[in-house]
């Protein structure tokens, strides 16, 4: 049995490869390594156009990636010095939109507080993290512990 996937893929091949090669024979040229050269690097050059759409799309932003990666080693930085993890840590805004980005692509509760000196906090893991917005955007802090 013939799956879509090897039908779909064939048909894209076999239109690709026979207007890559055709195209030079109506030009008059002969060379036809040459055309099948040129056809078979166009191919490479869409499956790697589509491979990045694709790893974009369905591989990113993973469970460590971007900031939640470097949130996650200084969360390990702590753990590993004081056995536990922190209760508090302060962030920047482009780590506040990647933490409330990642809740929403894994579907996890989001849970944002408003603190009393008007700032933000997020809940990530064990941890509230809070907005620091004067600060870089990709900024942050030392985790630390209330008191």
């Amino acid at each position: 049995m013939v799956s879509r996937r090897d039908v779909v893929t064939g048909g894209i091949f076999a239109s690709v490869s026979a207007a890559a090669l055709a195209a030079p024979a109506e030009a008059g040229q002969g060379n036809d390594t040459q055309a099948l050269q040129s056809g078979l690097s166009g191919i490479q050059r869409s499956l790697s156009d589509i491979e990045k759409v694709l790893d974009d799309g369905l591989r990113q932003p993973g469970l460590a990636a971007g900031h939640v990666g470097r949130l996650r080693g200084a969360y390990d930085q702590y753990l590993r010095a004081n056995g536990r993890f922190p209760q508090l840590c302060e962030i920047g805004t482009a780590v506040f939109y990647d933490i409330y980005d990642w809740h929403v692509k894994h579907t996890q509760q989001i849970q944002i507080t408003r603190l009393p000196d008007n700032r933000l906090a997020i809940q990530f893991m064990f941890t509230q993290l809070i907005l620091r917005w004067e600060n870089d955007p990709t900024y942050i802090g030392i985790p630390f512990d209330r008191g």
